[in-house]
């Protein structure tokens, strides 16, 4: 099977860092677990990308655009050819139908987590 490389943009990477730091708050151990989770989560899709549902299913349109959850958080994402490119994060109960439209999905640079 086809492993595909998995990156979180700059964007994806300062929601994670915005969860730990809101999450540290009240307890830096549940912080660190929960940041840890998403991002193993996100590297599962590296075996299987495609099993992530379509964002139509929130009741939004962005071709490509999928989602998979974490506990509490949705991790969106697009498969660009052999790349997993991680654009946001964001806990469930936000507005994010909002929050998609603020995403730049050009967001070039990737990293690592």
């Amino acid at each position: 099977m086809r492993q595909h490389e998995v990156h979180f943009t700059p964007t994806a990477l300062n929601h994670l860092q915005a969860i730990e730091e809101y999450m540290e708050e009240y307890s830096p151990y549940a912080a660190h677990k929960m940041r840890q989770r998403i991002v193993e989560k996100a590297k599962e899709l590296a075996v299987f990308p495609s099993r992530g549902k379509s964002v139509s299913a929130l009741g939004y349109y962005e071709p490509e655009l999928r989602f998979v959850a974490e506990g509490k958080y949705y991790i969106f994402y697009k498969v660009i050819g052999a790349h997993v490119k991680i654009c946001g994060v964001w806990h469930s109960a936000r507005d994010i139908g909002e929050l998609l439209s603020l995403l730049n999905f050009d967001d070039s640079e990737e990293q690592d987590s």
